[in-house]
């Protein structure tokens, strides 16, 4: 009986970690959901219910960056993968991992203006998200790769983070 009683409450476990990473991964696609918002409107005060402070001032600062330059960037995602959702075993943290396409360009505030080119982007992106306040909230996001497909931003594109690219 008591065997019966530690394997149920294993699986307990388990599944309560598997819906625990579901979740995290639905809160890696509400973050990327306020982040074409958030540069679409110039308008990054939204982040905050979806990412850690630290994360939602370095989007008000790539947010700022286009606005100050009298830019938005138009952003769709149009595919978005989770690869692997893993959630540490005490329930704070979890990373996410995706592979997304995204299709972006920028678009000037100013009439008369040539809008940037239109560049189809296939990124491999890796979340790291804590429990704040009861929810997920992205920590941190690091792009473990990126392909332009189509389109070429004026600068060469890396693998790290760019101003001009939808993270």
């Amino acid at each position: 009986m008591r065997r019966l009683l530690l394997v149920v409450a294993a699986l307990v476990a388990l599944s309560g970690c598997k819906r625990t990473a579901t979740d995290a991964a639905r809160a890696v696609r509400a973050y990327d959901d306020e982040l074409v918002r958030a540069f679409r409107m110039s308008d990054s005060s939204r982040v905050p219910e979806v990412a850690t402070r630290q994360e939602a001032d370095r989007v008000l600062v790539l947010v700022d960056l286009k606005a100050s330059n009298r830019l938005v960037l138009d952003s769709t995602l149009e595919r978005f993968e989770v690869l692997s959702a893993r959630a540490a075993p005490d329930g704070k943290t979890a990373e996410v991992d995706t592979a997304e396409r995204w299709r972006y360009f920028d678009r000037p505030l100013d009439p008369g203006r040539t809008a940037g080119a239109v560049i189809l982007s296939e990124m491999r992106m890796r979340y790291a998200l804590v429990r704040e306040g009861g929810r997920w909230k992205v920590a941190d996001v690091t792009t473990l790769g990126n392909e332009i497909l189509s389109g070429r931003p004026r600068q060469a594109a890396d693998s790290s983070r760019e101003a001009g690219s939808p993270r």
